[in-house]
């Protein structure tokens, strides 16, 4: 991926006889192709969520203090998802994403239930004391907007929404 260039003004030149234009990159987030003609990603915004994929609840039934691992058991992998059938790479979405959210992305994360379990450690609990150990993932909602450009100026090619994952992680609630 390359990221286009801006000519300052007008961001036109004659060139001959040929106008070239340059790509709209102060709007555009990433852009692929040459300097007279490619796609770019716009992205129009972003939100980012997080959600609960696995629960282990722990309990301490027992008349006595005790000891609790959070015990996961099946590795989780998120990966990039989009509405519509893009035409850009994943990889120049999540770059795009990326560019205009204030948290990391990736194209796909991926937990263990090892590594779960290790960043979960173990919780002391006293009798009746109850508590939830949580994997959580977090993802980045864009909506974008992809275009081309060329000498003869901008067109639209489509909008959409991608979701593209920022981690995996773990909290005791």
């Amino acid at each position: 991926m390359k990221r286009a260039l801006a000519l300052s003004g007008a961001a036109a030149a004659v060139i001959g006889t040929t106008l070239f234009v340059a790509p709209p990159a102060a709007q555009a987030d990433e852009c692929v192709g040459g300097s007279s003609s490619g796609r770019c990603v716009e992205v129009l915004s972003t939100s980012v969520s997080t959600s609960v994929v696995e629960t282990v609840p722990m309990q301490n039934s027992s008349g006595t203090t005790a000891s609790f691992t959070c015990g996961f058991s099946q590795t989780i992998t998120r990966g990039t998802e989009s509405s519509a059938n893009a035409e850009m790479s994943v990889s120049a979405q999540v770059a795009a994403v990326g560019a205009s959210a204030s948290v990391g992305v990736s194209q796909s994360v991926s937990q263990s239930a090892s590594e779960a379990s290790s960043a979960g450690g173990t919780v002391t609990l006293a009798p009746g004391e109850s508590i939830l150990c949580e994997r959580t993932y977090s993802a980045v909602t864009a909506q974008v907007r992809e275009y081309t450009y060329s000498g003869t100026g901008t067109t639209e090619t489509a909008r959409y929404q991608v979701t593209v994952p920022s981690s995996l992680g773990i909290r005791l609630s």
